[in-house]
């Protein structure tokens, strides 16, 4: 065993100890030299300690990991004081970045100076998964994989907060595919599936990343468009998401033909809370709905002509 500050007995005694438990442990000295670790630990970074024994390990893990670790490393040295924090360790075994919640400990002398750092860390990588398997089931349609009603709830407040700081607009679009019914319930809810799932690609593909795309329900779908300059700009995307309609669907070698009515509400024009702008998108809806649908309308015009 290389551990310099303790006689060759005790160091062997020591490491059978740390080796039993389940916890990765490793000790560095104020250079952030590594001088000990587990079995446990080796099976985390997944690199042997010969290889690591009397260096900071940087030819191992990503630069910017290694900027964590020593900052870290640093502080505890600093302040004397134990620290606890979630970070990304990279396992060059299974080729792959791990979270682990990890403790560093200064280990003082009798004047309370820190000579060496312990410190210790678990794996939580797996219960990270399950955590955000947890949240994509409880946030998203599980058919389309879009945002399910509670998160677009959450990303309108946040996208007119957003607007209302920075004077600018925001647009609600409703949209209802036209016909949908009558495909879903003449060749079956397989295909009706399917053609959901390939509608809400074409919708995705149809705006910017930061806007939103979610399911509202059955075949309605909800877009937030925030960030916007114009009223203009909702108009113009409502009528791309039209055009996205235009070409054939392909589905068991059948072509599906399909069209959708959108109905436009605009922050602040239409009104400033979430509820509101989606009650008048889905009002302007129906106006679309009404005059043969495949077309848009702005909610402040929905009464008189179309908008488009």
């Amino acid at each position: 065993m290389n551990l310099h500050f303790l006689l060759l007995e005790d160091a062997l005694k020591f490491q059978k100890f740390i080796d039993i438990l389940p916890l990765a442990v490793f000790i560095k000295d104020a250079e952030s030299k590594i001088l000990a670790m587990n079995k446990a630990c080796e099976l985390q970074w997944g690199l042997c300690f010969e290889d690591l024994y009397g260096t900071d390990a940087h030819q191992y893990f990503p630069l910017e990991q290694m900027k964590i670790f020593l900052a870290k490393d640093r502080e505890v040295f600093a302040n004397g004081s134990q620290i606890d924090f979630e970070e990304t360790v990279w396992n060059s075994s299974l080729k792959e970045n791990r979270i682990v919640h990890t403790f560093k400990k200064p280990f003082c002398d009798c004047s309370g100076k820190p000579l060496y750092l312990v410190g210790m860390s678990i794996d939580i990588t797996e219960r990270k998964k399950a955590e955000q398997h947890i949240i994509e089931i409880a946030t998203h349609d599980l058919l389309t994989g879009l945002p399910n009603r509670i998160l677009l709830n959450d990303r309108i407040e946040l996208a007119l907060e957003h607007a209302r700081r920075n004077q600018q607009k925001a647009a609600v679009l409703f949209i209802d595919l036209d016909n949908f019914k009558v495909i879903n319930d003449s060749m079956g809810h397989d295909v009706g599936d399917l053609l959901l799932q390939k509608v809400a690609e074409r919708f995705e593909a149809a705006v910017r990343s930061e806007d939103t795309v979610a399911r509202h329900g059955g075949d309605e779908f909800i877009v937030l468009l925030s960030s916007l300059s114009y009223a203009q700009d909702a108009q113009k995307v409502a009528q791309k998401i039209l055009d996205s309609l235009l070409s054939p669907f392909c589905i068991n070698e059948t072509k599906l033909h399909l069209g959708c009515s959108i109905g436009i509400s605009l922050f602040p024009d239409d009104g400033e809370e979430a509820q509101e702008l989606l009650k008048k998108s889905d009002a302007a809806m129906y106006c679309a709905k009404s005059r043969g649908g495949n077309n848009w309308q702005l909610f402040k015009s929905h009464k008189s002509k179309p908008a488009n």
